[in-house]
């Protein structure tokens, strides 16, 4: 995430504290009035109405991301069989096969070892339902940086999987990374 999403996040938070505090102070001040003898009825409903704002917010907010999520970060642990039902959604119809334009992987490799990367996307393969091979690849952001990158993912990667390096791919290169899985017995 960017400096100006970072910045967005804050706005809005200060926002929503905002609306949070407003509300609560009107239904602290409907307690007075109420301790007073008089109706507190319109205090109380604009308060309710208030902090109703900040949780319709974050409910809308909650909704949206899950019927529009494609996960930033792509998590397995590829030591067990992995079924590829129990991968999120992805809103693709690709048979055997699962589309993700995440932004990160974080892999526990066959031979238990951790393998984490920045990604541009991620494929999941499979066969009888079971993950069979997970590709992900990456764009090179500067001149140079497709080489350096590949023998980092194939240092990290220890023969547990392969990287190929495209240097003619966009300005800078691509490199395409793959690990297999163990077959489901």
């Amino acid at each position: 995430m960017g400096a100006g999403g970072a910045v967005l996040i804050i706005v809005v938070g200060a926002v929503l504290l905002f609306f949070v505090a407003v509300g609560l102070i009107l239904l602290v001040a409907a307690g007075a009035v109420r301790m007073s003898g008089k109706n507190p009825k319109p205090l109380a409903w604009s308060g309710v109405g208030v902090l109703a704002v900040p949780v319709l917010f974050i409910a809308t907010l909650v909704v949206f991301s899950q019927l529009t999520r494609d996960p930033d970060t792509i998590e397995l642990d590829l030591r067990e069989p992995v079924l590829l039902s129990s991968l999120p959604e992805d809103n693709e119809e690709f048979p055997g096969m699962r589309d993700y334009s995440s932004d990160r992987i974080d892999l526990v490799l066959p031979d238990g070892d951790r393998f984490e990367a920045e990604v541009d996307g991620v494929l999941v393969w499979s066969d009888d339902g079971y993950v069979t091979r997970v590709t992900f690849d990456r764009r090179a952001r500067e001149e140079g940086d497709a080489e350096t990158l590949g023998a980092t993912w194939q240092a990290e990667l220890d023969g547990s999987g392969t990287v190929e390096i495209e240097p003619d791919y966009s300005d800078h290169g691509r490199v395409r990374g793959e690990v297999l899985t163990e077959p489901a017995t």
